[in-house]
C-alpha cells in the first residue's frame, strides 16, 4: 500500500491532486502546528492586472495560540470571505471557458458550515477528489484514533503514520526531501518515494503563470484534460536521486 501525507491545504495546485491520486490511502495531517504564510488558508489565482501575476485568496481565521494545531483553529466567519474568493474570480466571466462549471464545484467546495478551519479544508478536498475521479481513500488524522510515537524530527512524522497504517512505501512532494532519512525508512522496510510534478503551460489568455491553485486549472481546462494530466504529468524519483540532482 502506498500512502500520502500531507496538511490540508486550501485549494492547492494540481501536485497535490497528483500525489492523492497516485497513492492508495491519504492521510489528512492536521494535528500539527499551523504556520502563518503557508498554504493552509490560503492560494493563488490569477490577477486581473497582468502585471502583477497572481492575487492571493485567503480564508480568514479566528485569534489563535502561537502554537495552534492545525485541527484547533477556527474560521473568522464574520467576514463574508466565501463571497469575497468568487468575486476575486468574477472577472474572468466571459473570458475562462469553464467558468460556469468551475463556480458550481467551487460553490459546493465551500458550503461547508462549519467553523473549524480543518473540516472546510478536508470537506473541499474530498469534493475536489470526486469532481476529479479520485477514488483514494481519505482520512482526516485528528478524526482518527491514530496512535503513533512522537517524532524525534520532522521526517519522522509520515513514516510513524506510515507504519500505523501498514503501508509499505511512502510518497512525498520533492520539495520535502531534506527533512527525510532514507535509512529509517529502510529500517522500517517502507520504501521512500517522491512525486515532481511538471506543470504544462496551458492557455490563459495572457503569459502563463505556473502553479496556481487547481482552480485556476479548471477555469481553462476540462476536467477530462485535468483527469490525464493528473496521471501523466508527473514521475516518481527516488530520495537519492533527488539529493544528487540538488533538489
Amino acid at each position: 500500500m502506498k500512502i500520502g501525507i500531507m496538511q490540508p491545504y486550501f485549494m492547492p495546485y494540481i501536485g497535490y491532486f497528483q500525489l492523492m491520486n497516485h497513492v492508495d490511502k491519504w492521510v489528512v495531517f492536521d494535528r500539527v502546528q499551523f504556520i502563518d504564510k503557508g498554504w493552509v488558508n490560503r492560494n493563488r489565482i490569477l490577477h486581473p492586472d497582468q502585471s502583477k501575476q497572481w492575487q492571493f485568496i485567503t480564508v480568514p481565521l479566528s485569534k489563535r495560540g502561537q502554537f495552534s494545531n492545525i485541527c484547533d483553529i477556527s474560521i473568522h466567519n464574520k467576514q463574508k470571505w466565501q463571497m469575497q474568493v468568487k468575486g476575486k474570480l468574477e472577472y474572468l466571466r466571459k473570458k475562462a471557458p469553464y467558468f460556469r462549471v468551475t463556480m458550481d464545484w467551487l460553490d459546493e467546495c465551500l458550503s461547508s458550515d462549519t467553523t473549524s478551519l480543518s473540516e472546510m479544508l478536508s470537506h473541499s478536498l474530498i469534493t475536489t477528489a470526486q469532481y476529479l475521479g479520485i477514488d483514494t481513500p481519505i482520512v482526516t488524522q485528528s478524526s482518527e484514533n491514530i496512535v503513533i510515537d512522537e517524532a524525534e524530527h520532522a521526517g519522522q512524522w509520515a513514516l510513524n503514520i506510515a507504519k500505523f497504517y501498514g503501508a509499505n512505501e511512502y510518497v512525498n512532494p520533492c520539495g520535502g526531501v531534506s527533512i527525510f532519512r532514507q535509512s529509517e525508512f529502510d529500517e522500517s522496510n517502507i520504501k521512500l518515494s517522491f512525486l515532481e510534478t511538471e506543470l504544462k503551460p496551458y492557455t490563459q489568455q495572457r503569459d502563463f503563470v505556473a502553479g496556481l491553485s487547481i482552480i485556476d486549472v479548471l477555469l481553462w481546462n476540462s476536467v477530462s484534460d485535468v483527469k490525464k494530466a493528473l496521471q501523466e504529468d508527473f514521475r516518481i524519483r527516488s530520495h537519492q536521486e533527488l539529493l544528487d540532482s540538488g533538489k
